[in-house]
């Protein structure tokens, strides 16, 4: 039986202003100055990911969550590629993958979309002051609602689909939070290498910062901190992710009649 995972995700978003609304403008019904908020639009491709705290990328596992991942992975002979069957292992995951597929984020009144070419992984982080839905079933990505600080968005993200399988895997005791902020490559270290760096990112010097922190006290020993750095990238970067019809063949294929 699925479990909820609740998960406070928070984003910060340290932008440019949404084009419809200028900072400071003022609404000449009321009277009173809108404040304008950051608008992350756009196609986004990782380039790479850091742990500030040191050491590789690799997730530390408490000793509980290391017998966890042993046992379950016990049950199996061996555990089926994730991504060539279609299944998306969530957040935080899909904010980290560096394998050169791009998530493309729209901005609207109500809500930011993000679709995720890997696995075609949809986020909707709805904006407009809603609640959790009161029934909802739980999915990989969760359930995210988010509200503006000034230049900050913070969301929070629950109903989340619990998973067992590195490195990332969560429990029902799992949280985390995410910070995005806009900055430029003039003002960071790290720079695109490879397939990455050859991507026409146009006149755009922009980098989108994705800082995420997980706790899992069931599966990992303390927080997970990791930084992940975006570059912008053309609109017609992203593509389909139809792994999906390799099983149709397969199926197809099984009743054929000979």
């Amino acid at each position: 039986m699925a479990r909820v995972l609740t998960v406070s995700v928070a984003l910060v978003l340290t932008a440019g202003c949404m084009q419809p609304e200028s900072p400071g403008s003022t609404d000449a019904a009321s009277g009173t100055t809108a404040t304008a908020v950051p608008d992350f639009s756009g196609v986004w491709m990782a380039f790479t990911v850091e742990n500030p705290d040191g050491g590789g990328n690799q997730p530390r596992y408490s000793a509980e969550g290391e017998a966890l991942l042993d046992a379950y992975a016990a049950q199996f002979r061996t555990i089926p590629e994730v991504g060539g069957n279609c299944v998306g292992s969530g957040i935080p995951s899909v904010m980290l993958s560096t394998v050169s597929y791009p998530i493309e984020m729209v901005q609207t009144e109500s809500r930011i979309l993000m679709v995720a070419e890997l696995e075609t992984q949809v986020r909707r982080i709805f904006i407009d002051g809603r609640d959790f839905p009161e029934v909802a079933f739980p999915q990989m990505v969760g359930h995210s609602i988010g509200s503006f600080e000034g230049d900050t968005l913070v969301i929070e993200t629950t109903l989340l689909e619990p998973w067992e399988l590195r490195p990332w895997p969560r429990s029902d005791e799992a949280s985390a939070v995410e910070r995005l902020h806009l900055t430029t490559f003039d003002e960071i270290d790290a720079r695109p290498t490879g397939f990455v760096a050859g991507l026409d990112r146009g006149d755009s010097n922009e980098v989108l910062v994705v800082d995420i922190t997980l706790t899992d006290p069931v599966y990992y020993d303390g927080p997970q901190r990791r930084i992940a750095y975006y570059q912008r990238v053309g609109d017609y970067a992203t593509a389909e992710y139809i792994c999906a019809r390799g099983l149709w063949e397969v199926l197809l294929e099984a009743e054929r009649i000979e």
